[in-house]
């Protein structure tokens, strides 16, 4: 118990300086210490809940939040997250894998470029609070990562970015929490085990949040491609190593394959077009 506390501690308040719920990467470690994979996911979400609801409270009274920008991505959400919680049974895992990894790339290629959307793109944030929502209930977690791509067309400020992200997972949490509750059958979880894990996540949001009000902007950005970075990494490697028949995985690693080179493309064009110092 002792090392899931702190493990969840610790993760709750790197995520939080991101915006991002931990349940992801905790889940995981959860079903590897004896958890049933619902167990463990309504133990996660449950954490996500805790962590994003002090983090939120603390970013608003800082006035890093602006919610009519948070309706933009949440209300889409929360409309396609029992659709995606529908899906989950009839989907090949694999598949969800390969699009989380595309999504992964392309937030984190929005956190270097930059850039916000003029007035006629709004449909984008609509968009991707969809997806969001939908990918959400698809695995369980609250897809966090799809909310920076949509904040990240709004504002330049990482910490705007980070702030409003948060606040969008939260109340996505919380929906997905809600629908997994009520389709899966009754998951007997302590509730000394529940109350411990989410004081972990609360203790994390609070540290993880205060980071993040006190380092500069650029170092919150880091801090959020970093994470990007070492999830995409963590999802390929399941890409590559799924057990799955050969056809499909030969496709999910060439799109993957493909996404990356993509993501390689942008890169360097972003570079040529980026001014050169004066001699």
């Amino acid at each position: 118990m002792l090392g899931m506390v702190v493990l969840t501690y610790i993760l709750a308040s790197v995520f939080a300086i991101a915006g991002m719920g931990a349940a992801g990467v905790l889940i995981p470690n959860y079903i590897a210490i004896g958890l049933s994979v619902h167990a463990a996911m309504l133990l996660g979400l449950a954490q996500n809940t805790a962590e994003l609801t002090v983090a939120t409270a603390m970013n608003w009274k800082k006035g890093l939040i602006e919610w009519r920008n948070v309706a933009r991505v949440f209300v889409p959400a929360a409309l396609f997250v029992p659709l995606g919680a529908y899906v989950n049974v009839h989907t090949p895992r694999i598949l969800v894998l390969v699009a989380l990894a595309l999504f992964f790339l392309f937030a984190i290629y929005r956190m270097v470029t930059g850039g916000v959307a003029e007035s006629k793109d709004g449909w984008k944030t609509y968009l991707l609070g969809a997806i969001q929502g939908f990918t959400a209930g698809l695995i369980g977690v609250d897809a966090s990562p799809i909310a920076i791509i949509a904040f990240s067309y709004l504002f330049r400020n990482p910490k705007k970015v980070s702030a409003n992200t948060a606040a969008t997972a939260l109340g996505v949490s919380g929906v997905t929490l809600l629908t997994y509750a009520l389709l899966l059958p009754r998951i007997p979880i302590a509730t000394e085990t529940l109350l411990t894990v989410a004081t972990a996540g609360f203790l994390g949001g609070v540290t993880g949040t205060l980071l993040m009000h006190r380092v500069k902007p650029p170092y919150v950005r880091y801090t959020t491609m970093a994470l990007l970075s070492l999830a995409t990494v963590e999802i390929t490697a399941k890409i590559l190593t799924a057990n799955v028949p050969e056809t499909l995985h030969i496709l999910s690693v060439g799109v993957v394959v493909s996404g990356f080179l993509a993501f390689l493309c942008g890169m360097g064009r972003h570079r040529a077009r980026r001014p050169f110092p004066s001699p």
